[in-house]
C-alpha cells in the first residue's frame, strides 16, 4: 500500500512539473523574447561606512579681511606695498599729500590761541567780581569760553585728519589688492589696499535654506577648489552666519564658514570651489547600492546566473548606498539596473515561486547558489 501511495505522489509531482514547464514555455514564446536585450549589471553587497552629505559651492577666504580707505579725499602721495606683500599690524602702507592738512592744522591752532587770549582778557575784566558779576559780563565771558572750546575742537579735528592721512594695516596679513597709484586723486569711498589675515584659511559655503537644519558646528567637511584639481582639503564647521542672502539665481542661502586650518596652497581669496559637509554617517554596516532597489524593500539578487526577487529591511540612507538590516548577506550580488530584468529571467514571485516550492530551491550561504531541500 505504501509503495502505491509513493508512486501516486511521484506521478502527481511529475504532472505538476510538466504543467509548470508548459506554462513557462508558453509565456516565453509569447512574451519572453524582447526585441532588444539589456545587459544586467550587478554590484556586491558589502560592509562599509556610508555618509549623508550636504553639497554646496562657495569661495576661499582668510580669517579676517580689511578693506582700507582714507577718511577724506585727497592726492595719494605714496604707497609702499604691492600685492603679495606680507604686512604687520599698525604698519604704515600709504599716505596722502599733507600740505593742505598741515596748513589747516596751523590755522586751527592760531584760532585757538586767539580765542584763548580773548577768554584771558574777559576773565581779567571780571576778576574780583565773582559775587557781583553782571549779566552782561557773564554773557561776554560765556561767549568767549564757548568760542575757545570750539577752536580747541577744530584743532583736534585737524590733528586727526593729519593722522588719518597715513593708512595703516589693522591686522597682520598679506596684501591682496592695491587699488591706486601714487599721484592719483582719491575719495573716501575708494579701496586703496586690501589686507587678508591668512593665519587660518576658511571656505565660505553657501548652504541652501532647505538643508540648513542638517548643519551643525564642528561637522567635518571636505573642500575641493577649482584651482587645485582633485586635491581635497579637510576642515570643520566653524561658524554659521545667521543671515540669509539671495544668489544670482534667486535661491536663498546661508553662509557657513569651514575652517581649513593652514594648508599648503596658493592662497587667493575669492577662489571658488565645492564643499561636501558630512551631516551624518554610519560605520561598519551592511550596505547595498540605492540603484539596486526595485521598491523601498525589494532587490534582485543574482545567483549562478539566476535572478531572485528578495525582500529586505533597510535602515540608514547614505548618498549612494543604503543600510541593509536583513534579507541580504555580505558578498551576494544584486542587480543595479533592475529595469533590465525581464520576467523570463527572473525567479521569485509568480511562476518562479511555484518552481521554487516544487523543487525546494533556496538561496545558499553568502555568495552560494541554489540548493534543493527535501520536502
Amino acid at each position: 500500500m505504501k509503495k502505491v501511495f509513493k508512486k501516486i505522489l511521484s506521478l502527481r509531482r511529475r504532472y505538476q512539473i510538466l504543467i509548470v514547464l508548459s506554462l513557462l514555455f508558453t509565456g516565453w514564446f509569447f512574451f519572453g523574447r524582447p526585441s532588444q536585450k539589456v545587459e544586467i549589471e550587478t554590484s556586491i553587497v558589502k560592509i562599509q561606512d556610508i555618509k549623508q552629505t550636504v553639497a554646496a559651492s562657495g569661495t576661499l577666504q582668510g580669517k579676517d579681511t580689511a578693506n582700507l580707505h582714507f577718511r577724506s579725499s585727497g592726492i595719494l602721495k605714496y604707497i609702499i606695498v604691492k600685492e603679495g606683500d606680507n604686512v604687520s599690524k599698525n604698519r604704515a602702507l600709504a599716505g596722502l599729500d599733507t600740505q593742505d592738512l598741515s596748513i589747516s592744522l596751523q590755522q586751527a591752532q592760531n584760532t585757538l590761541r586767539d580765542k584763548q587770549a580773548i577768554v584771558d582778557k574777559t576773565l581779567d575784566d571780571v576778576k574780583n567780581h565773582s559775587s557781583d558779576e553782571t549779566l552782561t559780563q557773564r554773557q561776554t565771558r560765556t561767549t568767549a569760553e564757548v568760542a575757545k572750546d570750539n577752536a580747541y575742537d577744530n584743532v583736534r579735528d585737524a590733528q586727526r585728519a593729519l593722522r588719518d592721512a597715513t593708512l595703516s594695516s589693522p591686522i597682520n596679513g598679506v596684501v591682496t589688492k592695491v587699488g591706486a597709484i601714487s599721484g592719483a586723486s582719491i575719495t573716501s569711498s575708494d579701496t586703496i589696499i586690501q589686507v587678508v589675515d591668512k593665519s587660518s584659511i576658511y571656505f565660505d559655503a553657501e548652504i541652501d535654506e532647505a538643508d540648513i537644519d542638517k548643519i551643525k558646528l564642528d561637522q567635518l567637511a571636505e573642500v575641493t577648489l577649482n584651482s587645485s584639481g582633485d586635491k581635497i582639503f579637510k576642515g570643520k564647521i566653524d561658524k554659521i552666519i545667521p543671515v540669509t542672502k539671495t544668489t544670482s539665481s534667486g535661491s536663498t542661502v546661508i553662509v557657513v564658514r569651514i575652517n581649513l586650518g593652514s594648508p599648503e596652497m596658493t592662497f587667493v581669496p575669492g577662489i571658488t570651489g565645492q564643499a561636501s559637509i558630512i551631516a551624518s554617517e554610519a560605520k561598519n554596516i551592511l550596505t547595498v547600492s540605492q540603484e539596486a532597489l526595485v521598491s523601498k524593500d525589494e532587490v534582485y539578487i543574482q545567483i549562478n546566473g539566476n535572478i531572485l526577487l528578495e525582500k529586505i529591511e533597510t535602515g540608514f540612507i547614505g548618498d549612494a548606498d543604503i543600510e541593509v538590516k536583513s534579507g541580504l548577506k555580505e558578498g551576494e550580488r544584486v542587480v543595479v539596473n533592475p529595469a533590465s530584468v525581464s520576467p523570463n529571467t527572473r525567479i521569485g514571485g509568480g511562476i518562479g515561486s511555484i518552481i521554487g516550492r516544487l523543487f525546494g530551491i533556496q538561496r545558499g550561504g553568502s555568495g552560494g547558489g541554489f540548493r534543493g531541500n527535501p520536502r
